[in-house]
């Protein structure tokens, strides 16, 4: 069975920011029809990030796929999101690569992702961050 192409690690960063990387390799691989539909650009974490950077989805996926390289998408960003502080920008990174489910229904999700992606009783898995790594192979 051929694995399905996995986006980028969350906690990489670009520029500074975590799940940059991914987002540019979600909207490479949604042009490519590879997502399974999955419309990345309204939900959880990408969401997040364009909603920080001001950016319109459509727009970041264009230039995701038109720009050569992740220092040019990075330019790209520089010149059309939001400016932000270093500081604005670590404090909005460590809010992502600590966000864990924090509600009963949250917490049943995540519980039921984590038992569907083979990690039924894992307590070391807390963070969403955490939960993609482990079931996209990066945390064993």
């Amino acid at each position: 069975m051929k694995r399905r192409p996995h986006p980028r690690s969350p906690y990489e960063k670009l520029g500074g920011y975590v799940h940059l990387p991914r987002l540019i390799d979600k909207a490479k691989l949604h042009r490519k029809g590879l997502l399974n539909g999955y419309n990345y650009k309204t939900v959880g974490f990408d969401k997040h990030l364009l909603a920080f950077l001001k950016i319109d989805g459509e727009a970041f996926e264009e230039a995701a796929n038109r720009l050569e390289n992740d220092d040019a998408i990075l330019k790209w960003i520089e010149e059309t999101a939001a400016k932000h502080s270093p500081e604005e920008v670590a404090e909005w990174n460590e809010a992502m690569i600590s966000r864990h489910p924090d509600t009963a229904a949250k917490r049943a999700r995540f519980t039921h992702f984590l038992k569907e992606s083979g990690g039924h009783g894992r307590k070391d898995i807390k963070t969403y961050f955490d939960l993609i790594e482990f079931d996209e192979g990066r945390l064993k």
